[in-house]
């Protein structure tokens, strides 16, 4: 498995968008993390809740695995919004 990540940015969504992980809509308005990658040799072009993105980075941290279903999910908990 190799992994690399190209870009990663915080936008406030302009149009509606599914979460990669938990399969619900990311709202227009509200913050995400856009990711652009590259996993085993495929681009790859994600958009995640930030709590979503948060739950699968401390998955990874525990030994989970970096493999994971698209929308097969739970959403964490949502975060407190930020100023």
């Amino acid at each position: 498995m190799s992994y690399t990540l190209l870009a990663e940015t915080y936008p406030a969504a302009r149009k509606r968008h599914r979460c990669v992980w938990c399969g619900e809509f990311i709202e227009i308005g509200e913050r995400y993390t856009h990711e652009k990658s590259v996993y085993d040799g495929g681009m790859q072009d994600h958009k995640w809740h930030n709590e979503c993105v948060s739950a699968f980075r401390e998955e990874l941290s525990e030994g989970g695995d970096s493999e994971f279903s698209f929308h097969g999910n739970e959403r964490p908990e949502r975060l407190a919004p930020t100023a």
